[in-house]
């Protein structure tokens, strides 16, 4: 078995903890920063708590994002993607949550990215009601990764116009012509200067028109 690398940030969190040891709240919580990627859930659930308890007062900082950022070393975008996507879930699929408090899951524990997806859905797609219901069941009871959900659900509840997709390709042109003249461009290009020219300008004038 390899041997686990102990960051800096790890050996500062760690000896925060027993510093801490006597707030069991607050060393909680430092713990499950620490296995954010693997507790996201229950460290979001730990940050509400934190947040509406008001508790990073009597900890000595001047605010929530203060504590999050230099005792936790968490990103202010972070905690408010945590804290959104848990309070997403405490509205719409509380069972989830209820999973995460016991040993033994009836189901799979969605990670960040699915509850981010599900969110953006419900809160913003055009999916019907049924798609929905389809979406949350498929996303928190048969535990489908993000990736799983954009290919079976994205282009019902996030469709794209024509004029979206003209603009996606058009995008897509552009950055194709800008790595080939970046590669023409090249030491040692394998190409006769004179070609080479050509190609450059003919790049020129596909970036022109597709840019105007």
């Amino acid at each position: 078995m390899g041997t686990k690398i102990i960051t800096k940030t790890d050996r500062q969190m760690e000896d925060r903890m027993i510093a801490v040891s006597h707030d069991p709240e607050r060393a909680d919580t430092l713990q499950k920063a620490r296995a954010f990627k693997r507790t996201w859930l229950e460290l979001a659930e730990a940050l509400s708590a934190v947040n509406e308890k008001r508790l990073w007062e009597k900890w000595g900082f001047t605010d929530f994002d203060a504590y999050c950022r230099k005792e936790l070393h968490l990103r202010g975008s972070t905690v408010a993607k945590l804290l959104g996507s848990y309070r997403f879930l405490e509205s719409s699929a509380p069972k989830v949550i209820e999973r995460a408090r016991t040993d033994h899951f009836e189901a799979p524990i969605p990670s960040i990215a699915t509850v981010e997806f599900v969110k953006k859905a419900t809160e913003e797609g055009n999916g019907d009601a049924e798609t929905l219901r389809s979406l949350h069941r498929i996303a928190f009871e048969e535990g489908a990764e993000a990736p799983v959900l954009q290919r079976k659900f994205g282009e019902i509840v996030f469709p794209q116009t024509e004029r979206d997709k003209k603009e996606k390709l058009r995008g897509q042109i552009a950055n194709v012509a800008r790595r080939l003249s970046s590669l023409i461009a090249e030491d040692g290009a394998p190409l006769p200067k004179a070609l080479a020219i050509r190609i450059e300008e003919t790049i020129g004038e596909l970036l022109e028109s597709i840019e105007n």
